[in-house]
């Protein structure tokens, strides 16, 4: 009996160390996940200023679904159609507030905000700022944007 107590002793306490250590790694895949989308949020905005649509292309998905912030229901290619045919030319576009959710090892959602700054087709200056959220997966090792939803924000008064 008194190796038993020791031995059950070392052994309650490397059971309850396994949790822990499991959360820790989930927590670093969670870390490694968010950095990863950030930055491909951002080279998302960055190929809105470009007007690079194969960089968008090639974040979304083919099964995409989204939003518009004019409320309008887009796929993919109506997603990229929109872009190409985008008569306002943008000097800037910038993401803040970014807040990733990481649901499992292949899905989070990135909601944040994005203020764009450039010319209208009249020449015309703007500024507008749009809030958003977007549902990421991981398929066969690449990340990719399912689903997303966009909207102009409130003006403050």
């Amino acid at each position: 009996m008194k190796l038993f107590a020791p031995l059950l002793v070392i052994t309650l306490l490397g059971l309850a160390t396994v949790p822990r250590g499991h959360a820790q790694e989930n927590a670093a895949d969670s870390s490694a996940v968010e950095a990863k989308l950030k930055g491909m949020e951002d080279a998302w905005v960055k190929a809105l200023v470009n007007k690079d649509q194969a960089a968008v292309g090639n974040m979304i998905a083919d099964d995409f679904a989204g939003f518009n912030p004019d409320g309008k229901h887009v796929g993919k290619s109506q997603l990229l159609d929109e872009m190409k045919n985008e008569r306002n030319t943008l000097s800037s576009a910038t993401n803040d507030n970014m807040d990733v959710h990481v649901y499992g090892p292949n899905l989070a959602t990135v909601c944040g905000t994005t203020t764009e700054k450039g010319k209208d087709k009249d020449g015309k200056e703007f500024t507008r700022s749009y809030v958003w959220v977007d549902t990421w997966m991981e398929r066969n090792g690449k990340w990719e944007c399912i689903a997303e939803g966009v909207m102009k924000s409130p003006k403050k008064k």
